[in-house]
């Protein structure tokens, strides 16, 4: 893995941060918010959750389901956001974060993640890998 290196500190890396995949039950689907943070991923979630019940007045299912630091997260995360654009998902109201929701299973999300996150081709099944 290409990592950018900060010169004045060699030990920290460029663009790293989490990469994380969550759960919700909004709008009567199942979604996946596929995004990144640079802080903590209670604080993230929170924050989404927040502005999730100032426009619907409620605080849906929530459940992380994937969240690990990484570099080059950014890129990372577009790919991802790239590989499942047909299912790109609008909410009925606007929220912060509200553009990032997929309807798409949660199983297939976590694969792409976790062949993206490991180097593999995203669509290539767990079976495939065990040939």
């Amino acid at each position: 893995m290409n990592l950018k290196v900060n010169k004045a500190n060699p030990n920290i890396e460029e663009d790293a941060g989490i990469l994380y995949l969550v759960h919700f039950k909004l709008d009567d689907k199942d979604l996946v918010k596929i995004g990144v943070t640079s802080r903590n991923i209670e604080d993230r979630v929170s924050e989404i959750l927040v502005s999730i019940f100032k426009s619907y007045r409620e605080f849906p299912y929530c459940r992380p389901k994937r969240f690990r630091k990484t570099g080059q997260v950014y890129e990372k995360e577009a790919i991802l956001h790239k590989h499942f654009k047909e299912y790109n998902y609008k909410p009925q109201n606007k929220f912060g974060g509200s553009t990032e929701f997929f309807d798409v299973p949660l199983d297939v999300v976590v694969l792409a993640y976790e062949n993206l996150l490991d180097g593999k081709p995203l669509d290539e099944s767990k079976q495939e890998q065990d040939e």
